[in-house]
C-alpha cells in the first residue's frame, strides 16, 4: 500500500511538469500584442472621472461637464443640519438641468478640538446618506472643506490653520481618513482640500501645504480629481502675485478653482457683514469697475479746515482739468494729515466740467452716513477713523479722521470715476474741525490713477475680462477651470437691480469657456436659490424666476 502511494504521486508529477512545459511552449510561441496571456503588472482601473489632455472625462472617456450649486450645509453649525436638504432636493435641481453639488463640510462634523484624529460616526452616517441620494440620482459631489481645523478662512479670521502646524496635521490626516473611505466612490467628482484659503505671509504657504494634502490624499486615493483653489487673497495684501495666487503643485488629476463675484459691491450689496451699501445695478454702463492701478496725482490746491476748533462750513475745491493721458480713473478723498485733534467730512460732491468750462453733470454725491466703501491710510500709522451718528450737516451723520501725526486719508475705493480728457473735475464739501494742530492739512481731494488695465463698465465684457486672467494661466498648465462659486446675494433680486441678468452672463461665459461651475448656494438667506433657516426648501421660498433661468440655461 505504501508502495502504491508513492507512485501514484510521482505519476502525478510528472504529468503536471508535461502539462507545465507544453504551456510554457505555447506562451513562447506568441509575441508582441499576440501574446494575450503574458504576464503583465497590474494595474488599476480608473473608473472615476478623470482627466484626459486638459479636459474632465468620464470612465469612457466622454467628456463631462461639471455645472451645479452649492450645498452651504449650513457649516456655521457645528453639527449636520438634516433641514437643509434631503432627497427631495437632489431631484430638483436635476430638474434645473444640474449633475453637480459642491458638498460643504465642516471638520467638526467629523472631530471634536478635544479628541482630535478621534472620527465621529455621526458625521460619517450623515455623509454616506448623502452620498447614497447622489448615486440614486446620477449627482456628482465635490467635497469641499470648507471650514477646516484653524478656522474659516474666507473673511481673515482662520490664522491658527497657518501658524498652529497641529492644525494641518489634523487637517491632512482628516483628508486621508475622508479618501481611504471614498477611494472607489464612482459619483464623487473630487476633494477640495481648503475653501478659499488665506495665508498669513505668502502664497507660498498655501503651496506648501496644498502639496501636502495633495500628498496625504494620494496615499490612499490615487484617481479621484484633487480641487485646488487660488489663495483669495494673502492678508494684507489684495494683489494676486503672477500665478494669479494659484499654489505651486505638482501631481495628476489636479483641477485648478476660483470664484467670481465680482463685482463685489454689486454681488454683496447691502450685507451688514460685507457692504451695507446700495451697490447699483447689473448691468450699469455708468458705473465703472477698477482692476488695478497706481496712484498718480491730486488736486493738492484744495482749501484746507481752519486750524483750531470750527462750525460745519461748505468748502469749494479747484476744478482740475485732464491734459495728460496716463490719467485712468480717480476716487474722492477725505484728507486727515497731521490732525492732531479731530477733522470731520460731510455732504460730499463730485462734478464734471465740459472743455469750455460748463457744467456737465454730478458724478458722485454722498452724505457719508458710514464708512462702507472708504479705506483708511495713514503714513505712520498712526490716527483713527469712523461714523459720527449724532454729528452732520443734513442727517447727523458724517465721518471724522482723528489723532493723525502724518499723511493719513480715507480713499473712496468703492466710488471710482473715469475723468474724459479736455473735461476738468472738482471735489466740494462740508468740514468742521476740533482742536486741529497748526500743521494740520484736511481737506477734500480727488486722487488720479493710472492703470495698464482696462477701466470698464459694468457689464459683460467686465465680467469676461475678470475670467481671462485665469483662463490664460490655467492654459499655461493645460488644466481644466472650476468656478467653484459665484452668485449674487438676495438683495440683487429685487428693486431692478439684474440679479437673473448677472447669474446669465456668468453662466454664459462659463459655457463659452469650458469652466466648470456651481451656484453659491443652493439653501440659504443669503444667496440661496431656496431662502430660510431650519425648514426645507419648498416653492414658497424659492427664487422662482433663477430657478427658471438655470433650467433654460442647462438644458442638454
Amino acid at each position: 500500500m505504501r508502495y502504491m502511494i508513492t507512485k501514484s504521486v510521482t505519476t502525478m508529477k510528472n504529468v503536471f511538469k508535461i502539462l507545465w512545459l507544453l504551456a510554457f511552449s505555447a506562451l513562447l510561441s506568441c509575441s508582441g500584442d499576440d501574446a494575450p496571456n503574458q504576464p503583465q503588472m497590474p494595474s488599476e482601473e480608473n473608473n472615476l472621472l478623470q482627466l484626459q489632455n486638459g479636459k474632465i472625462v468620464d470612465a469612457n472617456k466622454n467628456p463631462v461637464y461639471l455645472k451645479g450649486v452649492a450645498f452651504s450645509n449650513w457649516v456655521w453649525e457645528d453639527e449636520p443640519q438634516n433641514l437643509h436638504h434631503n432627497e427631495t432636493d437632489f431631484i430638483r435641481l436635476k430638474s434645473m438641468g444640474m449633475n453637480s453639488i459642491r458638498f460643504y463640510l465642516n471638520y467638526k462634523y467629523f472631530e471634536d478640538d478635544q479628541n482630535p484624529y478621534q472620527y465621529k460616526q455621526t458625521g460619517w452616517y450623515w455623509l454616506d446618506q448623502n452620498i447614497s441620494w447622489a448615486k440614486e440620482h446620477g449627482v456628482y459631489l465635490v467635497l469641499n472643506m470648507h471650514v477646516p481645523q484653524g478656522g474659516y478662512q474666507s473673511q481673515g479670521n482662520g490664522d491658527a490653520l497657518w501658524g498652529n502646524v497641529e492644525n494641518q496635521n489634523r487637517l491632512a490626516a482628516l483628508w486621508k481618513e475622508i479618501a481611504k473611505r471614498y477611494k472607489d466612490d464612482v459619483l464623487i467628482a473630487g476633494y477640495g482640500p481648503v475653501n478659499e484659503p488665506v495665508p498669513t505671509v505668502s502664497v507660498s504657504q498655501w503651496s506648501q501645504l496644498a502639496q501636502r494634502l495633495i500628498n496625504e490624499i494620494r496615499s490612499e486615493d490615487r484617481r479621484h480629481l484633487i480641487f485646488i483653489e487660488r489663495a483669495i487673497y494673502v492678508k494684507g495684501n489684495f494683489v494676486p502675485d503672477e500665478n494669479q495666487n494659484f499654489p505651486i503643485v505638482s501631481g495628476s488629476g489636479v483641477v485648478y478653482e476660483f470664484h467670481g463675484y465680482d463685482p463685489h459691491n454689486y454681488t454683496h450689496q447691502l450685507f451688514d457683514w460685507a457692504n451695507p451699501n446700495d451697490g447699483g445695478k447689473y448691468p450699469d454702463e455708468n458705473i465703472f469697475e477698477v482692476i488695478s492701478g497706481s496712484w498718480y496725482t491730486a488736486t493738492f490746491n484744495n482749501p484746507k479746515a481752519p486750524k483750531g476748533t470750527s462750525n460745519w462750513a461748505y468748502f469749494e475745491g479747484e476744478k482740475y482739468k485732464i491734459t495728460d493721458a496716463n490719467i485712468k480713473f480717480a476716487y474722492p478723498t477725505l484728507v486727515g494729515a497731521s490732525a492732531g485733534g479731530k477733522v470731520g467730512f460731510d455732504a460730499i460732491e463730485v462734478n464734471e466740467y465740459n472743455p469750455d468750462g460748463s457744467f456737465s453733470k454730478l458724478l458722485y454725491a454722498s452724505d457719508l452716513v458710514n464708512s462702507s466703501g472708504w479705506s483708511f491710510w495713514s503714513e505712520n500709522n498712526s490716527g483713527s477713523f469712523g461714523s459720527n451718528d449724532s454729528d452732520g450737516v443734513n442727517d447727523l451723520k458724517s465721518l471724522y479722521i482723528q489723532g493723525t501725526s502724518a499723511d493719513s486719508n480715507l480713499t473712496g475705493w468703492g466710488f471710482p470715476f473715469v475723468p474724459k480728457q479736455g473735461y476738468s473735475y472738482q471735489i466740494n464739501g462740508w468740514m468742521k474741525g476740533e482742536n486741529l494742530s497748526s500743521s494740520s492739512d484736511c481737506k477734500f481731494r480727488l486722487d488720479f490713477y493710472t492703470s495698464t488695465e482696462p477701466v470698464l463698465s459694468r457689464n459683460k465684457e467686465y465680467l469676461e475680462y475678470t475670467m481671462s486672467k485665469v483662463l490664460q494661466w490655467a492654459k499655461t498648465k493645460n488644466a481644466p477651470l472650476y468656478m467653484g462659486e459665484f452668485g449674487a446675494g438676495a438683495p440683487c433680486f429685487e428693486n431692478g437691480k439684474g440679479g437673473i441678468n448677472y447669474v446669465r452672463d456668468m453662466v454664459e461665459i462659463a459655457k463659452e469657456n469650458n469652466i466648470h461651475f456651481t451656484y453659491h448656494a443652493y439653501h440659504e438667506d443669503a444667496f440661496g436659490i431656496y431662502r430660510g433657516y431650519n425648514s426645507l426648501p419648498s416653492s414658497g421660498n424659492a427664487n422662482q424666476p433663477l430657478i427658471d433661468l438655470f433650467t433654460t440655461l442647462l438644458e442638454d
